[in-house]
Parts: structure tokens; C-alpha cells; sequence
């Protein structure tokens, strides 16, 4: 798991460090979010749908991001909940962390927390989040049943998950399973 975690996470500090005025925000994210969200955030993401949309967000709701990027999910989310919510925001990748900070400074919101580790080893408390989202991370974890294991330990009794992700219709192959280029894109 060592390896493969440690070439996603190369591939995603170069992605995020490596942005340039070439392209525009809609070029970057994949056409997940309407214009109107990325004139007013101009925030990059790796993501493969709009998660927070899906999650149907209320007031004082806890939400916790698996593997929250540059964090244009954590402002949707952050948004949603007001500021008597709050939104939790985990990624390993520290370049992707720095650049989410900034971003969320960048729109001066209070009710986000940034969490540095892996979405296989959550550092919050059994049932601390009322709403888990992820936007195209599982899919990156060599072990996807610890994820959900996590997932469900965080959440509260009734608590929401929403997920944006790939789905294979048949079996990878075993030389691919090992190639950690092949996990990182």
C-alpha cells in the first residue's frame, strides 16, 4: 500500500503545483460544477461529480470531505451548513492541503477544519460527522473496505454518505493492481 499511496500522492502534489493559466477553471474541473460556482470560487478540482449538491446539506450539519483537494467541495459544503455548521477536511497530500487553506481563506470562511492523513485511518471520533462526501477519492485507496469501515465508524447513527467515484464493471487486472502509476492516473 506504501507504494501506491506514495505515487498518488506525487501525482497529485504535481497536478496541484503545476497548475498554470493554460487552462480555465471549467477545463480543470471536468464540468462538475455550473459557472456560476466556478466564477465565484475559481477553485480547482480533481473531483468526478458534485457530491455536495447530491448530499442535500443543512444548517448546523457536521460533514467530513474524504480527500478534499484544492477544497471546492469544502466551500460548497462550508456554505450549506452555515456557520453553526461545520465542515471537516481530509487529505494526505500537504500541497493539496496548502492550497485548499488558501482557498478557504481566499473566501474568509470560519467553519472549516483541515485534517492531514488518509481516508483509511480518519482521525475523528466514532460518530463525529452527520454527512461523509467524497468526490473521486476512493477509487485512489488500495484498501477500500477499511475506507468504508471508517466511514461508517464516523458517522452518526443515521448520518448521510455521498459519494462521486468510478466503478469498474469487471475484475482489474492483476499487473495493473500493482502498478502504482497505474493508481494515480
Amino acid at each position: 500500500m506504501g507504494d501506491i499511496r506514495e505515487k498518488v500522492m506525487q501525482a497529485y502534489t504535481e497536478a496541484i503545483t503545476s497548475v498554470s493559466d493554460c487552462c480555465s477553471i471549467s477545463d480543470m474541473t471536468g464540468g462538475n460544477y455550473d459557472e456560476r460556482t466556478l466564477r465565484e470560487t475559481q477553485v480547482q478540482s480533481f473531483g468526478c461529480g458534485d457530491p455536495v449538491r447530491a448530499a442535500l446539506l443543512k444548517e448546523s450539519e457536521r460533514v467530513l470531505d474524504l480527500g478534499s483537494g484544492a477544497g471546492m467541495d469544502l466551500i460548497l459544503a462550508a456554505r450549506k451548513v452555515g456557520p453553526s455548521g461545520h465542515v471537516y477536511g481530509l487529505d494526505m497530500t500537504k500541497a493539496m492541503l496548502d492550497k485548499a487553506r488558501k482557498n478557504i481563506d481566499k473566501m474568509k470562511l470560519r467553519n472549516v477544519t483541515l485534517l492531514r492523513g488518509y481516508i483509511e485511518d480518519i482521525p475523528l471520533h466514532d460518530g463525529g460527522v452527520d454527512v461523509l462526501i467524497s468526490n473521486c477519492v476512493i477509487n485512489l485507496s488500495p484498501d477500500k473496505d477499511k475506507v468504508f469501515a471508517e466511514a461508517f465508524r464516523v458517522l452518526t447513527s443515521g448520518g448521510r454518505f455521498c459519494v462521486s467515484d468510478v466503478v469498474l464493471n469487471k475484475p482489474v487486472p492483476e499487473k495493473l493492481k500493482q502498478s502504482p502509476a497505474a493508481w494515480s492516473g
